[in-house]
This record gives structure tokens, sequence and C-alpha cells, in this order.
């Protein structure tokens, strides 16, 4: 996993310095003034946001009292964090997602169509050419990206993920019969995976919240943190409160087949798929 990445580091810088500022007693607020910081800076150190650079880090040390090893344990992995990360070949608003992606122990997601992670390039391909905000010229290398996440998916076994599909995603013809059938089988590929749960939310079950609004739920336990990642036509939001995230990928839960009949519906699609 990539726990080295600097964007998984300032969550764990984040993560320590808030757990040092609470054996301190000192309030948020309190400790930003006594720092001369601008309104929001320790705030967003604390929720990973943001990279202090030398100086800073040392205040925050001084501050509350770090010495010795614990002291030094900090500039390092301030220094990690501040470090540059390569591109990913995703949109910009995507490129911290894949990181956290990769990083997460385990990832609980929702969608009316099939997400990234499991896509074949193929139907990423057919679904990203639609994209207002996505250059032609980027197409084929985003595609292909989305299919080698997948493929690093199969040889992390530790990683857990457990993946809602609104039924939705096997009727709508993205790409062409044939585009949607492969794209399925891969679909079946990763649910016959042992640490991976696909499920199908059928169109009979009612109203379920995460299909109108979807999402990744992330969890990163080198740094303690959960994560509630969402995506519009133009950005994303990466969400520390995740209580009604949790709540309603637990609902839509309840309303899924189980995972035997997911895999049945799957090849009884691809069936119908291959007859056309």
């Amino acid at each position: 996993m990539s726990e080295d990445s600097p964007i998984v580091q300032r969550l764990i810088f984040g993560h320590r310095v808030r757990d040092l500022r609470d054996q301190a007693g000192i309030e948020l607020e309190a400790a930003n003034k006594m720092l001369g910081w601008y309104r929001g800076k320790l705030s967003k150190v604390e929720h990973g946001g943001l990279a202090l650079n030398e100086a800073g880090t040392k205040a925050l040390l001084e501050l509350y009292g770090v010495t010795g090893k614990q002291a030094e344990d900090l500039r390092r992995l301030s220094a990690e964090a501040r470090r540059y990360a390569a591109p990913e070949r995703v949109p910009d608003v995507g490129r911290d997602y894949v990181v956290f992606e990769r990083a997460a122990e385990e990832l609980r997601m929702i969608y009316p169509e099939v997400p990234g992670l499991i896509q074949t390039a193929e139907y990423a391909r057919a679904q990203i050419m639609h994209s207002p905000t996505v250059p032609g010229s980027r197409v084929a290398d985003m595609a292909a990206a989305r299919e080698q996440r997948g493929e690093q998916l199969r040889v992390r076994p530790g990683q857990r993920v457990w993946i809602i599909l609104g039924e939705e995603a096997l009727r709508r013809i993205v790409g062409g019969p044939a585009t949607l059938r492969r794209q399925l089988e891969r679909v079946v590929e990763f649910a016959q995976l042992p640490h991976v749960s696909i499920r199908v939310l059928p169109f009979d079950s009612g109203s379920a919240p995460g299909l109108s609004c979807p999402f990744t739920l992330l969890y990163i336990a080198v740094a303690e943190t959960a994560i509630a990642y969402t995506e519009t036509l133009t950005g994303a939001d990466y969400l520390r409160t995740t209580g009604a995230y949790s709540l309603a990928f637990e609902q839509a839960e309840q309303q899924c087949l189980s995972e035997d009949d997911t895999v049945s519906l799957l090849k009884n699609r691809i069936q119908e798929l291959s007859d056309k």
C-alpha cells in the first residue's frame, strides 16, 4: 500500500499532531492563536490538508513540549509530507483519491454505474469520452489507469472492498452490448475474489440515497482516518464526518441481493448480452 505517499503522510502527521494537542489540553483555536497562525491553519494541518514547513513543525513541537525521538520522528514525518507526489493519470480532482484508495485498509462504495476501480479500459473509455471536462487526448491514458487500478486490487488481499451496484449498472448500455458484456464479466471475476464483496441493489428494492448521491468510504488505518469521497462533474469533496454515509451504506446493504444472487443475476445479464 502507498503509506509513504506524501498525501497519506500528511494524514498521519495531522492525526499525531491532533493527539499531541489533546494531550496538552489546548483547544484548537487557542493553539492556533498561540502559534500566531491564520484562522483555520492548524485545523487544515490536523485534517491532513496542509503540510508544514520546518519552521511550522518546530513551532508545533515547542508549543506541545515534544522532544527527543518523538520530535525527531515528527520532523521526519513532516518532511515526508512535504515531498512532491508524482502525478497520476487521472483528473486533477481525483489524484488524492487514487492515493487514498491504495492506502485504505477498507473501501465501501455505492454507485449507479460500475465504479472506476473495477472497470475495463474499454468501458472506462466509453464512459470518459462523454465527459465535458476531460480533453480527448487524455481519455485513453485515463481509461488504462482505471483498469490498472483493478489489477492492483487483485493482488492486495489485505484490502477489503465492499461494492454496491445499482441494477442500472447492468442495464445501461455503455459502449455497446459487447463492451457492457465484457465489463460485467470482469465484475464477476472481482466478485469471486475473497477480499471483494459485490452486491446488486435491484430496481424493485425501492429508493436508496446512496444511488442518487454516490460515494466511497475509505478507512486508512495508518492514519486512523475515515473519509467519505464524493465526486461532481467539476470537482470532488473529501469529508471527515462520515456518519451519514456509513448509515446510507448500511441501509442500502439491507436492500441488496446476496452475493450469490448477485453473481447469478450478472451471469444471466451476460448471457442476454451474448445473445444480442
